[in-house]
């Protein structure tokens, strides 16, 4: 598949720069850094502090949590979906983590980038927040099966 068709099935799919207009993707595209991983790869940690918000370009992000010292697969990802908010909001550390099942690539945007552009788009900020909370809960359900 070539690169245009992926950023352009990208950009059809990421749910989070839909819901800013022009400037608020243009200032948040200026400030992501595209990084890739391949099959097994850790993205983020569960535990570790929240340094950046990371959406999909392609790919699957495999989701886990620890469940009494043994990592449970609570999610996957694909195109377009994003994952880090929470510790980028709250300030907690990550609450899962997050590894390539098969080669990923992602746009990692820094914390600081996201928090600048979630206070100018508040209505942006109350619906990441119901995601992670979301998310969040499933979580929880899914460790106590």
């Amino acid at each position: 598949m070539s690169s245009l068709e992926d950023t352009l099935r990208f950009f059809a799919n990421a749910r989070f720069l839909r819901m800013l207009d022009t400037d608020g993707r243009k200032r948040l595209l200026d400030s992501a850094e595209a990084k890739n991983y391949e099959d097994g790869g850790v993205v983020v940690r569960e535990g570790e502090p929240g340094d950046a918000l990371y959406i999909i370009i392609s790919g699957i992000a495999a989701i886990s949590a620890d469940d009494m010292g043994e990592q449970k697969a609570v999610a996957e990802l694909t195109d377009g979906a994003f994952f880090g908010e929470m510790a980028v909001i709250t300030t907690q550390p990550r609450s899962a983590t997050v590894t390539a099942h098969g080669a990923l690539a992602c746009l990692r945007i820094p914390k600081q980038a996201v928090l600048a552009i979630l206070d100018d788009y508040p209505k942006v900020k109350e619906v990441v927040a119901k995601i992670g909370l979301a998310r969040t809960e499933d979580t929880m359900e899914k460790l106590m099966d």
